[in-house]
């Protein structure tokens, strides 16, 4: 319908603001194949699977944010957390700079493939997956209740053991520094998440 159709495109625009506001060519190019993919579906009847393709442009956003923050001339959106968090000083200790390069490039990989499996479940989803929408067979055929249980339970499940997983590594790996405990840094990260995303938007690296 026009009005799912308004949604898609006014979420996506919102996901990749920052980046088309500074005429970002990569951006926009992400931006006009996928408003023309979600249009496409729903001109052929499949809005509730170009609607679907939300989660999609969420990880691949993310995704983005986490790399493009690891260019030259930026500091990596990790760094930027703790610094925000815990205060640059923590970010100075031995090891801690370098682990959040790496952790950054980590999440960055992680919501890359989240968004590569998803396009790929509904493409292969029946019966109204992007395959089934083109009349083309799909190599993998599958329900749409399992495709309803990884959006809402396996990919969120997936973040989350990955999370968990970083976070017992790191108190191990670095162990020589003092680590504030897990629900207490999500709970910071939240409060800070609207500086760090205007951080972002300016890209302007922490600190200069």
């Amino acid at each position: 319908s026009i009005e799912r159709a308004r949604r898609i495109v006014s979420a996506t625009t919102l996901l990749l603001w920052p980046a088309l506001r500074r005429r970002s060519v990569p951006a926009w190019g992400v931006w006009l194949a996928a408003v023309t993919a979600f249009g496409v579906l729903a001109a052929r009847g499949n809005a509730h699977a170009a609607l679907d393709g939300l989660p999609i442009m969420i990880n691949a956003a993310l995704c983005f944010v986490f790399a493009h923050t690891l260019a030259g001339g930026h500091e990596p959106l990790i760094a930027r957390i703790i610094a925000e968090i815990e205060g640059p000083q923590h970010l100075a200790l031995p090891g801690v700079a370098t682990y959040a390069r790496r952790l950054t490039w980590a999440w960055a990989i992680v919501l890359g493939t989240q968004a590569v499996g998803l396009t790929v479940l509904l493409a292969w989803r029946v019966p109204d997956g992007v395959f089934a929408t083109f009349g083309i067979a799909a190599p993998i055929k599958l329900s749409a209740v399992a495709w309803g249980w990884w959006l809402h339970a396996g990919s969120y499940a997936l973040v989350f053991a990955f999370l968990l997983l970083e976070y017992a590594f790191r108190r191990w790996h670095l162990r020589h520094v003092e680590q504030m405990p897990l629900p207490q840094f999500i709970a910071r990260l939240a409060q800070c998440w609207p500086a760090l995303v205007r951080s972002f938007a300016d890209q302007r690296p922490r600190g200069r």
